[in-house]
């Protein structure tokens, strides 16, 4: 076959029904012209993404073996367009060489899509692939960090892991009492942290002592920005009994810290206060994290999501909050739970990392369970109408209870893929929530007044922002987003609905 009659059935015929003569054509040497005259990162990528949407994995994992055996070159200039995938799709079959191999050429050329590159990084730690994480950060962080291609804070991900990693390998072990400050600066040197006195003391301290539930909230008062610190600390070796790495869950309470701060603009309140939920404003927080239609993050915002169940569970363990701070927060995570199943129905299958972590205390076995099985199933859903793949989790609807009216009803308020608002829609129609707004709202303003008459107490240090405050990174974090090129088969971001190919990229 020459390549113009290959040409000309690609361009006429569906690409779904000429898998095997695409298959064959590129399993043999390319002709120069064919390569010079023709789009062929076209052909590759409208293959790859044409199967991954009609769930036929099998073929897309067929295809990036034969390129990466047959055509190394196209693929080493388009790797990102398969290495995503193949890790997603080899995380969730559990294949940690195949992973490792899979992300191993965004760790040797980070910038050819450093947007990708921290999706990838950051769904590795999701699955608590930690080791591959860590070697990816020795190689990357310099060239990361002194690189002028990246807008913002762009080495945050790898430094605020690495904080962590090396936090963990200097956790308390059974008979030591000392944490060794010296050696723990020393490792952390090359990576820029700038740590003050007072910021190492606070990790001292809830690396070295167990938490006392006495005083917790004066303490909280007294200090906020240090006694977060600490608190952290105790979080994570809470996270550490339920088998969590340090990586993930000081990631996840860096995000839910970023949410409490961004929310809390005054210097002083109480926990209550401090650590509440408003259902709408944590849905707002969420759909921030979750991408556009060039950045699929949504693991990103589930994992946060999923993953702030158990740091409210521990602020409950230690009695820094009350029940009823507590409550409200556990019925706005189940509402937004299920709004985000319901509307990604066909795609939670490369988020099920969420059901291989440990049940959460508050979290009803059956629940988990059960909402495992629709992330596992979802692989094989080809439709992405909830309508339709309704009637193929009824089984699992029916045994989620209340969980299961909050994802029927994201489901069918699903209008398109990136709505302004998860939940919006939800809200116009007045969804029944357990607590009002009227009593939580009355619930903080008693609780602010009564911080205000509070006499007898220290003075917190002027800046209470932990994101300010250049603990982990020595900029203020800022929102990061890399330069980076519109893909062909992406929607074109002039506004006109069609492809890139087909319009400004022609």
């Amino acid at each position: 076959m020459t390549t113009e009659e290959f040409w000309n059935i690609y361009i006429n015929e569906d690409i779904l029904k000429i898998f095997d003569l695409t298959y064959d054509f590129f399993s043999k040497e390319l002709p120069k012209e064919f390569i010079e005259d023709y789009d062929v990162g076209e052909i590759l990528t409208e293959t790859r993404g044409h199967h991954e949407t009609a769930k036929e994995f099998d073929k897309v994992v067929k295809f990036s073996n034969l390129l990466m055996e047959k055509q190394p070159k196209l693929y080493q200039e388009h790797f990102q367009y398969f290495d995503d995938f193949l890790i997603d799709y080899y995380c969730f079959h559990k294949d940690r060489n195949k992973v490792e191999k899979s992300f191993a050429n965004f760790v040797i050329n980070p910038f050819q899509d450093f947007d990708q590159y921290l999706i990838s990084f950051k769904k590795l730690l999701f699955y608590e692939h930690t080791d591959i994480l860590d070697n990816a950060i020795i190689k990357n962080y310099k060239e990361t960090y002194l690189s002028e291609q990246l807008i913002g804070n762009a080495s945050e991900d790898l430094t605020l892991s690495k904080f962590h990693i090396t936090l963990e390998a200097f956790s308390q072990k059974e008979n030591d009492t000392v944490f060794d400050r010296g050696k723990f600066l020393e490792i952390l040197e090359e990576y820029e942290f700038d740590f003050d006195e007072k910021f190492l003391a606070a990790i001292e301290i809830g690396m070295q002592e167990q938490i006392s539930n006495e005083n917790i909230a004066t303490a909280f008062l007294n200090d906020r920005t240090h006694f977060i610190t600490t608190l952290e600390m105790y979080f994570l070796k809470y996270m550490q009994e339920r088998k969590f790495s340090f990586a993930l869950s000081g990631w996840l309470w860096y995000k839910v810290l970023a949410f409490w701060e961004e929310n809390n603009k005054k210097n002083k309140c109480k926990p209550n206060v401090y650590f509440r939920v408003h259902t709408k404003v944590l849905e707002k927080y969420l759909s921030g994290l979750r991408g556009d239609m060039f950045l699929d993050n949504k693991s990103q915002m589930i994992a946060v999501l999923w993953g702030s169940i158990y740091i409210y569970d521990f602020l409950k363990s230690i009695e820094i909050i009350n029940q009823k701070t507590f409550d409200i927060f556990i019925e706005a995570s189940k509402v937004l739970k299920g709004i985000i199943i319901g509307q990604h129905t066909s795609d939670l299958w490369n988020s099920n990392f969420v059901h291989l972590w440990a049940k959460p205390d508050s979290i009803s076995a059956t629940e988990f369970i059960e909402e495992e099985k629709i992330f596992k199933k979802s692989i094989l859903f080809k439709n992405q109408n909830f309508n339709e793949l309704q009637s193929e989790i009824s089984e699992e609807l029916a045994n989620l209870g209340e969980l299961s009216s909050h994802i029927i009803a994201g489901g069918k308020s699903k209008k398109n893929d990136y709505p302004p608002s998860l939940i919006d829609s939800l809200f116009d129609h007045n969804l029944d929530i357990a607590f009002e707004e009227d009593e939580i709202l009355e619930a903080i303003n008693a609780e602010e007044e009564s911080a205000k008459n509070d006499k007898n107490e220290h003075t917190p240090s002027t800046s209470n922002n932990l994101l300010d405050t250049n603990h982990y990174a020595t900029q203020e974090i800022k929102p990061f987003k890399a330069e980076k090129k519109v893909g062909r088969n992406e929607t074109c971001p002039c506004g006109s609905g069609k492809k890139y190919k087909k319009c400004c990229g022609k």
